[in-house]
């Protein structure tokens, strides 16, 4: 017994319901959560997730909330579709919840969500209306040199992407399945950069 004399048992108080209530509290700890650390595109995931799950909260409809959710991807990565089909998905590695029954599908929201904004004809918005006359050029229009076109578009830069094949996409178009991601999806995709100003010269 005199192994537990020295053990400090948290008190437990009554409260006026009748409810016992314990004195520790959790400690808030500003950290990134796993899933997005594991993310290579720094995507924001907690925060679309929560979107999507919590809609009634904020006062959505489930439209609503898929389209804020698509306009949060969007801002670090302009393929949602496209990494919704082809992403390894690290991100559900470092999920929490598969400590208690499984990690969350975060790459089949991804997915989904990609694939609505697609049907809705969502378009990419620019950051600013400041438009600078320094002309940016980007060689390759793979997944990275479109990446960065669009980035650049969106804050007011005009980019010009030489591609030495006849269609952009790079290892997206040239590399992978046609069964793991369709032409028409990659394509929708890529459009919507183009829609921002960027000039694609492929062929060269």
């Amino acid at each position: 017994m005199a192994l537990f004399k020295d053990v400090k048992k948290p008190i437990i108080k009554a409260a006026p319901t009748g409810a016992e209530i314990s004195p520790l509290r959790p400690v808030y700890v500003p950290k990134q959560p796993p899933c997005g650390g594991n993310c290579p595109a720094g995507a924001e995931i907690r925060t679309w997730l929560t979107a999507i799950a919590q809609h009634e909260a904020y006062g959505r409809t489930p439209e609503q909330a898929y389209e804020f959710a698509w306009s949060k991807i969007v801002e670090r990565n302009p393929f949602p579709a496209v990494c919704g089909r082809v992403c390894p998905h690290p991100c559900e590695d470092g999920c929490n919840r598969k400590e208690k029954d499984g990690a969350v599908a975060i790459n089949a929201l991804e997915r989904f969500v990609g694939d609505f904004g697609i049907q809705k004809a969502l378009k990419l918005s620019k950051l600013s209306e400041q438009k600078y006359e320094e002309r940016v050029a980007v060689v390759g229009a793979g997944p990275a040199g479109l990446s960065c076109a669009y980035q650049l578009a969106r804050r007011g830069y005009p980019v010009t992407v030489f591609e030495a094949f006849a269609k952009p996409g790079g290892m997206l178009r040239y590399g992978i399945p046609r069964y793991r991601l369709p032409l028409d999806v990659l394509d929708a995709e890529i459009q919507r950069i183009t829609e921002l100003g960027v000039e694609l010269k492929c062929n060269t």
